[in-house]
């Protein structure tokens, strides 16, 4: 049986939680009494920003906010229907690109998200408790990375069974 928390241990763990539900919830206030953005616009937009021609390949994008493909299409869709962005098709590749006014929103936005990430977080840390939380959140990320499980490789389609019942072995590369 696993060891249990002690009061102090299990104290902290409730207050981080309420603390990391506060914080969503007024950021995600802030951002959108400042510029009419949800917090997913707002991620969208920022990876969009971050790129020198505020452009990604659709893929891409849903790889780094960790989305499935499906819901950043849904969310897509409704950014394009607000001009937030443009997505425009090439061949396979869907590039989706940051328009006007999706950069004037977003800066509207990050004024509004660095003010209530200070407030709430920020200017209550020293920097040695801001290096040490950041070093903890860094190091459990990676660990949690490296534990996920690998994506599984795409099905193979299995061999059309010839008549009569007898069947050809089909020699495959080990996994693993």
């Amino acid at each position: 049986m696993a060891e249990q928390l002690t009061q102090g241990e299990a104290s902290t763990w409730r207050f981080i939680q309420k603390l990391t539900e506060l914080a969503q919830g007024v950021v995600e206030s802030e951002i959108r009494a400042a510029a009419d953005l949800s917090t997913s616009e707002f991620e969208v937009l920022r990876c969009l920003l971050d790129r020198p021609d505020r452009q990604l390949r659709q893929n891409e994008l849903a790889a780094q906010l960790g989305w499935d493909k499906s819901r950043l299409s849904h969310q897509l869709t409704r950014m394009e229907h607000r001009q937030l962005i443009e997505r425009k098709k090439a061949g396979r590749i869907h590039a989706v690109t940051l328009t006007r006014l999706g950069q004037q929103k977003f800066e509207l936005a990050g004024l509004a998200h660095v003010t209530a990430v200070r407030a709430l977080l920020v200017d209550h840390l020293s920097s040695d408790e801001r290096e040490a939380l950041l070093r903890t959140a860094v190091l459990q990320t990676e660990e949690q990375a490296e534990a996920a499980p690998a994506l599984p490789e795409a099905p193979t389609a299995k061999p059309a069974q010839p008549k009569g019942g007898t069947s050809k072995r089909v020699l495959r590369p080990r996994v693993g």
